[in-house]
């Protein structure tokens, strides 16, 4: 995975190199799975999707990724894909019996 990110650093254009690839893909649906990291790979995933599902773990920290994440969403928005929207959010590992996931979920 890094070595993908190093590869992409000195590519212009370089947000949008997936978008190019996935151009070229027959499919109705293409799932992109990306790690928990705002790095070049989930820029360039965010920048070729058109709907984003963001998992989020019930627990405190997740929240505050979350936040970074949804201002990332906006800024691909306005500058490199105006059709990506939030599909939703999917909480995950959530316990029922834990105050802190209630708390989370609520949030």
């Amino acid at each position: 995975m890094a070595e993908a990110e190093v590869e992409l650093v000195n590519v212009p254009a370089r947000e949008q190199q997936l978008a190019k690839i996935l151009q070229q893909v027959d499919a109705d649906v293409v799932i992109i799975d990306c790690p928990p990291a705002l790095g070049l790979l989930t820029i360039n995933a965010l920048s070729a999707a058109t709907k984003v599902l963001i998992p989020v773990q019930a627990e405190y920290f997740a929240l505050e990724g979350l936040g970074q994440l949804l201002q990332t969403v906006q800024l691909i928005r306005e500058r490199v894909n105006t059709r990506l929207e939030i599909l939703g959010v999917v909480l995950t590992m959530f316990n029922k019996r834990m105050v802190l996931s209630d708390q989370v979920a609520r949030e």
